[in-house]
């Protein structure tokens, strides 16, 4: 009982809370490294933060606020140099993302984009399987990926609880519920767990849902944190800018190559059937009947919504040539504040965006990303990053092929136990030191951690739309990791092959 009692007050939390500022310490007053001290004091600030990440002792983004302490105080940069990399371009590109998600959640234009492309896929097995992951993945590129699960899985429960037939994974038998009769979904996520059908179709699709959310959200900048990252850094350290469209064109094709393989891996290791195909077409019907033609606040975010992607796709073309000083920032932020001057009821001063609306905005992302700008550049200004380099120097000559591999798998196993966007921020700068020492394409080192903190498959900790799944009860731990461990693997596989042979030529087209 003892040992019991001991493991409950043992935590990764409460050892990570007096490891953090110790090995801060005594790095900073031994010195054990025969380097700069304004390097040391930046390795020391860089360990402390990413220990708090890593073991989430307080709250990440709190521990994103500790360079604007630290490196002052240690004398890595000054206050302006500390605080001005949160407000890159990229941390506001986000922000514009973030409020024209929030606009598409509040008057449910993601539901019905949603349940539309369900529908139009079929209700066979599959195929359904097959339209729920598409429609995750669609909405991962533009709302964030926790959004778009929370939003999928009770749609998915529905169709789940409506079939609730003989032929579940371990056998159960379960009778059929009834379908809701007034359009509404099915309730199913809060109840017990045990009492839901335990199909092989409903194990695949939670997963589907769960993993498409992460996949989805690779195809663009503003689909998962780490693209930011990424962009950001490429611009402060390297001076290129990765334009929404760079990536687009870079990521893309990995984004639907591997949502397709996801679904094949669901599909040949579960079999799903579906032996009621017309209940689930009724279902479904139902609920998109219930959401009645377009609103006007739906037809006006869809507006700005179009208006804004449109923007980020043609401004190399159409709007840069006439207004070279736009960037995809500018775009965004046009677009997040058009959402607050956009009526859809003057008279009663009602707009597609509230500012109360944004106390549901992920600031703690902003305020992350901003905490990576700013250890990049403390370790630029140090010196650290060119010291990095130095001792990376023994490893010259491996082959780049094998260093992607290298970098891929080690980041994508480390995203299962950690925050992607706190990992991919730690990696950038060493990443950048190791491409100018080996001789390689710093940007492919990059873009691949990028690609791998968003790889993620094996746990429900590894990403938000694992934890949704795995909260719903219809995936178990070992069921989740089994899958997601073959889905890692192909991962690497992709990340590597990609970004070796692609990232050249995709840059090229973009630009």
């Amino acid at each position: 009982m003892r040992r019991n009692a001991l493991a409950g007050r043992v935590t990764r939390q409460r050892i990570g809370l007096p490891l953090g500022p110790a090995v801060f310490a005594v790095l900073l007053l031994l010195r054990p490294f025969d380097i700069a001290p304004s390097a040391n004091a930046a390795l020391a600030s860089t360990l402390w933060i990413a220990i708090w990440w890593v073991t989430e002792a307080i709250p990440i983004p709190a521990t994103s606020l500790l360079p604007v302490v630290l490196f002052p105080v240690t004398g890595v940069v000054g206050v302006a140099g500390a605080t001005a990399p949160y407000a890159d371009p990229v941390v506001f590109l986000l922000l514009g993302g973030f409020l024209l998600a929030l606009a598409i959640e509040r008057w449910g234009l993601h539901r019905r984009i949603a349940l539309t492309i369900v529908s139009l896929v079929g209700v066979r097995a599959d195929r359904l399987l097959l339209g729920f992951m598409v429609a995750t993945a669609f909405l991962s590129m533009w709302i964030s990926n926790s959004a778009t699960a929370m939003l999928m899985v009770p749609i998915g429960t529905a169709v789940i609880v409506s079939v609730g037939t003989v032929g579940g994974r371990d056998g159960d038998t379960t009778d059929d519920a009834p379908d809701a009769p007034d359009g509404t979904l099915v309730a199913g996520t809060g109840a017990d767990p045990q009492e839901r059908p335990a199909t092989d179709f409903g194990l695949a699709l939670m997963l589907g849902i769960a993993y498409s959310a992460s996949i989805g959200g690779v195809a663009t900048l503003i689909g998962s944190p780490p693209n930011a990252v990424f962009a950001g850094v490429a611009a402060s350290r390297l001076d290129v800018q990765i334009t929404f469209l760079d990536w687009l064109v870079f990521a893309a094709p990995l984004s639907v190559v591997f949502l397709l393989l996801a679904w094949l891996v669901l599909v040949v290791r579960f079999a799903p059937e579906l032996p009621q195909e017309g209940s689930i077409e009724r279902l479904i019907r139902a609920q998109r009947d219930a959401l009645g033609p377009m609103s006007r606040g739906e037809r006006r975010v869809l507006a700005v919504f179009v208006a804004v992607a449109a923007g980020w796709v043609l401004r190399p073309f159409v709007l840069q040539p006439v207004f070279p000083a736009i960037t995809d920032t500018v775009v965004a932020v046009v677009g997040g504040i058009l959402l607050f001057v956009v009526p859809v009821d003057y008279r009663n001063r009602e707009f597609l965006l509230d500012w109360r609306d944004t106390a549901r905005l992920p600031w703690g992302v902003l305020v992350l990303l901003g905490a990576g700008f700013s250890l990049a550049n403390g370790f630029q200004e140090s010196g650290l990053d060119a010291l990095i380099a130095d001792g990376l120097a023994s490893i010259a000559g491996v082959p780049l092929v094998v260093l992607l591999l290298a970098v891929a798998t080690v980041v994508v196993f480390l995203t299962e136990v950690t925050s992607n966007t706190a990992t991919a921020t730690v990696f950038m700068p060493i990443m950048i030191s190791l491409g100018l020492t080996l001789g390689v394409p710093p940007l492919t080192l990059m873009a691949a951690v990028s690609l791998a903190a968003s790889m993620a498959f094996m746990l429900p900790v590894a990403t938000p739309p694992n934890a949704v799944v795995f909260g719903s009860g219809y995936v178990t731990i070992p069921q989740m990791s089994t899958t997601g461990f073959w889905l890692n693997l192909l991962g690497i596989l992709a990340i590597v092959a990609l970004t070796y042979l692609w990232l050249p030529i995709a840059l090229g087209i973009a630009g």
